[in-house]
């Protein structure tokens, strides 16, 4: 197995569904391999777990918005999965370093990042 075409598949798969949300059996179909499988090679390959990543990519995604837009910080929350506010700011925090009231106020720099070959996404500065 080629492991860079298989992050590669995995970082698409969560990257296009990051507003959405998926479940694990999505990515089990679109991969081929179990949920097992994955969670063991892509924690190798990349040096983190899966949820963390998702976890991270959906904050990033929010981070952006929070910088770009006058949106209330729950409606963003919510668009990227998060149940409740304080669920939303303890992620935040965590990945962030601070909350996303603080965020916006230091108009925290976002930019971009290679996630995988030839695939680009927001990225917290």
């Amino acid at each position: 197995m080629d492991t860079s075409v298989f992050i590669w598949t995995v970082t698409i798969f969560v990257e296009s569904r990051i507003q959405s949300g998926f479940n694990y059996a999505e990515l089990q179909k679109a991969t081929g391999f179990s949920l097992p499988h994955i969670r063991t090679v892509f924690a190798k390959q990349t040096g983190t777990s899966l949820s963390r990543y998702v976890l991270s990519r959906r904050v990033a995604h929010a981070a952006f918005e929070i910088v770009h837009s006058e949106r209330n910080i729950f409606d963003i929350a919510t668009t990227y999965g998060f149940a409740n506010p304080d669920s939303f700011t303890r992620a935040f925090r965590r990945i962030a370093g601070v909350n996303p009231n603080d965020f916006r106020k230091q108009k925290r720099s976002v930019g971009r990042t290679l996630l995988a070959p030839g695939v680009f996404g927001v990225s917290i500065q």
